[in-house]
C-alpha cells in the first residue's frame, strides 16, 4: 500500500511538473521571427496542400514554418533541415520551388537575415524556380544599385557569373562581362530584359502582372549603361 502511495505521489509530482513546464513555455509557442510577404503568381504545393496564387506571409515559429494567406488563413509545414548560406542569389530572401511539369512544390524558404529552410526535397527530374522577395528600389537609384538588386543574384556582382548559381540552375548563366553579351546592342539587351530568353524568365517591369523579378521601367536603360562598364 505504501509503495502505491509513493508511486501515486511521484505521478502527481511528474504531472505537476509537466503542466508547469507547458504553461511556462506556452507564451513562447506561437511567437514568430522575421516575416516576409510575397505575391506568388501561380498555384503551388505547400506541405500536403495545393494552394492558389496570392499573397502570403512567411515566418518561423516553434511549430515550424508558418505561412499566412491574405485572408488570414494559417498553414504550417515541418522543417526538414536548416540550410547554410545564403548564397549570393538568395541573399535578399527568396522562395525556391521544385518544378516538375506544371507542378510547383515549395521546397526552400530564405528569409533575410536567417538561414534557409528546407521543406521538401525532390530526388530528380525537376528544375528550380526562384521567386525573390520584392523590395522597392525607390526613386532615382543608380544603374549599379538597380543591377545589384535585380540582376546580380544570378549574373554576379561584377557580371562575371556565380558558379553556385550555375550549379543551382544546372546551366552556365551568361557572363555579362563577356564579348558575346557586350557585342549586343542596347536594343537587344533591352528586349532580353523585357522578354527573357529560353533559359531566363523576363525581368518583369514594375506595373506588369509578373513578380519573378521587378525592375522599374525608368531604370532599364541605367542598368544597361552599368552593364557596359563591366566589359572586360
Amino acid at each position: 500500500m505504501q509503495q502505491m502511495k509513493t508511486q501515486g505521489a511521484k505521478a502527481r509530482r511528474l504531472m505537476a511538473f509537466i503542466l508547469f513546464t507547458f504553461f511556462a513555455a506556452g507564451p513562447v509557442f506561437g511567437q514568430t521571427g522575421p516575416s516576409e510577404r510575397v505575391q506568388i503568381p501561380f498555384e503551388f504545393t505547400f506541405g500536403s496542400k495545393v494552394l492558389p496564387a496570392g499573397t502570403y506571409a512567411f515566418s518561423v515559429d516553434n511549430f515550424g514554418l508558418k505561412m499566412e494567406s491574405a485572408t488570414g488563413e494559417g498553414f504550417h509545414a515541418r522543417i526538414i533541415s536548416r540550410l547554410g548560406g545564403p548564397t549570393e542569389f538568395l541573399r535578399d530572401g527568396s522562395l525556391v520551388f521544385d518544378k516538375t511539369g506544371g507542378v510547383r512544390i515549395l521546397s526552400e524558404v530564405w528569409i533575410l537575415g536567417t538561414d534557409g529552410i528546407l521543406l521538401h526535397s525532390t530526388p530528380s527530374n525537376h528544375t528550380h524556380e526562384i521567386l525573390p522577395f520584392f523590395t522597392p528600389l525607390g526613386p532615382n537609384v543608380s544603374g549599379r544599385v538597380a543591377y545589384d538588386r535585380t540582376c546580380a543574384r544570378c549574373h554576379g556582382r561584377a557580371g562575371a557569373g556565380d558558379e553556385k548559381a550555375d550549379k543551382f540552375f544546372k546551366t552556365t548563366i551568361p557572363r555579362l562581362s563577356s564579348a558575346e553579351v557586350q557585342g549586343k546592342s542596347d536594343a537587344e539587351l533591352r528586349e532580353i530584359i523585357a522578354k527573357g530568353t529560353r533559359l531566363m524568365p523576363p525581368v518583369e517591369i514594375e506595373g506588369s502582372a509578373g513578380f519573378l523579378h521587378r525592375l522599374p521601367l525608368q531604370d532599364v536603360d541605367a542598368v544597361i549603361a552599368y552593364v557596359r562598364t563591366l566589359k572586360r
